[in-house]
């Protein structure tokens, strides 16, 4: 038997031979054959098949790097140097994130200082490997990866997904908050499988290299272009995240575009493509998270898949909500909560923008779907300092309740509506803090304060955004009007909590302004519903405004009108207008133009249909104990005594108690129960 090489000496005393690189790897047996081993032969990388001449030891960043830079095709591509942008250091474990004053870290970064203070510099220890260090990703999350590949080409989905994808955007519309990214993971995704063989083995160098790719943090410098900030997560530094915004964005389109043949033609083929895409969205995100290494793409997809969900599953499911959790989680692991910090404002202005915009669009979408569902809200303005986006100037201050500064030149774009949701959201933090409050004197007193800040705020906004005139003479392009109405509901429904946390506990009597707001909001829903061909969809569905907006504006009238006597002589609007906006709404939701049997909202509106229809019909029945109505649109109505006999035997109130009223399924399932409807 030879003599073993110096070189082999250790493998040779333990009676094993070192395999090559990439069997190693993968955690595969080598035949250790020389120069290059049969399994690289039939996978084709004789060039990676190289031994070690420690095998026993671990080699170093510099020569690993060095390595893997060598066989890498995309460093002898034709790119320079200055187009694209470096990968920085990888977090290592644990990637704590932002750690607040409060935080253990705190503690001992001050011990060090003062000990640096007394004992002068020290050497620092970097604890940022490179990321081209040797890093044991999981087998099973590389084969999955590799699964969705072959998938993905097996199918020939790509090319149809990015067919619907431009279609979509070619509506003037985009993903409301990675909109700006959207086109460029497009154009990744498709050269990635387009330029993929079709073979398991080349579907698991990818899936590796899209793990390698997405452990490595995006830190842009101050000059950092947004070009340049997508050559970190495109062409070859494609990321799994990559993949998952495109899926995303093909998801939405999904939603929008209600044919889109020969992809679907039919409602039941564009809820399948729905339900694929989300779910690749899904599995794109979820090989992310074990990297630990949250990063501004993560947020963007989180955020964003969180949107398609509530669209997708519904606003009522339990995913839904635990995705907006995720949001919250990833706003407060970066420190997007606390961006008066040297190092968010260190970021490029357009990335700034976004990470604002982030925020304030998950800072609204945590109130509106806390109010909706009657939850606690996750995000709360004491323990954040945010800015809007487009706040560039040092001067600038902090988003609060004082009018914000608008450009006369504003646009009509997602910043500008992202910039009014984070200002709604900041009155309805302060006007659910009212529902809290035991003494109605002081809660009058605060919500007079607040009253006075919404006027403000909706008045400092420029008059070109604001829409003063019916939606059909807005002379607008398509989703310019969407974002239009976004933000006159928004304002309306300000307005509207603020007015509900003034009613009296156990009161009989309706507050007449909650009521002409409350007209107002269903009048804006209705003619939406109305003109739902002439308008785009920029982020809010016409089914979330008629289930957040319009059920509760009709919910608050169907309230009323319920009080039989009460009802008419509480609005100044004819009857004969309640009458036919409520009648509108009911026959859209009936009819199935605004959701089908199978979509996630159906049973909420359909029930609320239902309940609204008896209440109609009661209204409009003549009989000797009800309302009636005259041809001239007067109330004929009983004594008092007769109108009140049902209902102040404390059985039923208008409200039972003084907490926020949600009207949402269980509201309308009550509202059915009432005595005048059951008579």
């Amino acid at each position: 038997m030879p003599t073993p090489t110096s070189s082999n000496r250790l493998s040779a005393k333990s009676g094993k031979l070192p395999a090559c690189d990439p069997c190693r790897a993968i955690k595969l047996r080598c035949d250790h054959d020389k120069p290059v081993c049969s399994r690289c032969r039939e996978r084709g990388r004789s060039a990676d098949c190289t031994y070690r001449s420690r095998p026993f030891k671990r080699p170093s960043a510099r020569a690993a790097n060095w390595r893997r830079q060598e066989n890498d095709p995309s460093h002898n591509s034709g790119v320079t140097a200055d187009e694209t942008v470096n990968l920085p250091a990888a977090f290592q474990y644990p990637n704590p994130g932002y750690l607040g004053s409060s935080s253990h870290t705190t503690f001992f970064d001050q011990l060090q200082i003062q000990k640096t203070a007394e004992l002068g510099p020290t050497t620092e220890i970097n604890s940022h490997p490179n990321p081209a260090d040797d890093y044991i990703f999981d087998d099973t999350c590389i084969a999955k990866g590799a699964e969705l590949i072959l998938e993905l080409h097996r199918e020939s989905l790509i090319p149809q997904f990015t067919q619907l994808f431009r279609r979509w955007i070619a509506t003037g519309t985009n993903l409301a908050l990675a909109g700006p990214l959207t086109t460029p993971c497009a154009s990744a995704t498709s050269h990635l499988i387009s330029n993929f063989d079709g073979t398991h083995a080349s579907a698991t160098t990818i899936s590796k290299r899209l793990f390698y790719n997405s452990r490595c943090p995006l830190r842009p410098n101050h000059d950092t272009t947004l070009d340049q900030y997508c050559a970190n997560f495109c062409g070859p530094h494609a990321r799994w995240e990559t993949l998952g915004l495109f899926c995303t964005a093909v998801c939405r389109a999904s939603i929008d575009l209600t044919y889109a043949e020969p992809m679907y033609g039919s409602e039941q083929q564009r809820r399948k493509i729905q339900k694929l895409t989300l779910s690749y969205s899904d599995q794109f995100l979820d090989l992310c998270l074990p990297l630990d290494c949250m990063n501004d793409l993560q947020l963007f997809l989180t955020y964003e898949n969180f949107i398609s969900h509530s669209q997708v599953d519904g606003d009522q499911s339990y995913l839904s909500w635990r995705k907006l959790g995720d949001v919250a989680a990833a706003l407060f692991a970066l420190g997007y909560h606390q961006q008066q910090t040297e190092s968010f404002r260190a970021a490029p202005a357009f990335l700034r923008d976004l990470r604002q915009a982030a925020f304030c669009r998950a800072y609204s979408a945590d109130k509106n779907v806390s109010i909706f569902l009657g939850r606690p809200p996750r995000i709360l303005r004491r323990f954040c300092h945010f800015y809007l986006p487009g706040d560039h100037d040092a001067n600038s201050h902090e988003a609060s309740r004082s009018p914000a500064v608008w450009l006369h030149t504003q646009k009509l774009d997602f910043a500008t509506d992202s910039r009014w949701a984070g200002l709604c959201a900041i009155l309805k933090d302060d006007i659910l803090d009212l529902f809290t409050e035991d003494n109605y004197d002081e809660r009058a007193r605060r919500a007079w304060l607040i009253e006075a800040d919404i006027q403000a705020q909706w008045l400092a906004v420029p008059r070109s955004c604001r829409l003063e005139c019916g939606l059909k003479a807005c002379d607008r392009r398509p989703v310019e009007r969407d974002f239009m109405v976004n933000m006159k509901l928004n304002y309306l429904h300000v307005q509207f909590l603020l007015r509900l946390a003034l009613v009296r506990p156990m009161s009989t009597e309706p507050d007449s302004e909650l009521l002409e707001i409350s007209l107002k909001m269903l009048g804006l829903v209705v003619e939406t519903i109305l003109l739902k061909d002439q308008i785009v969809n920029s982020g809010t569905s016409l089914v979330w405004k008629v289930a957040y907006y319009g059920l509760s504006a009709a919910g608050m009238i169907c309230l009323t009108l319920v009080k039989r006597s009460f009802a008419i002589q509480s609005f100044t609007t004819s009857f004969s207008k309640i009458f036919q906006e409520l009648s509108i709404l009911a026959a859209e939701i009936e009819r199935g133009t605004l959701v089908y049997i199978d979509s996630p909202n159906y049973a909420l509106l359909a029930r609320a249909t239902q309940t609204i229809k008896a209440i109609l019909d009661r209204m409009m029945t003549p009989s000797s104990d009800n309302t009636m109505v005259a041809s001239d649109n007067r109330i004929e109505h009983p004594t008092a005594s007769e109108q009140r006999e049902t209902l102040d035997d404390g059985s039923w109130w208008l409200w039972d108690n003084t907490n926020l009223q949600e009207f949402e399924l269980s509201f309308w399932h009550n509202l059915a129960g009432h005595p005048s409807l059951n008579q």
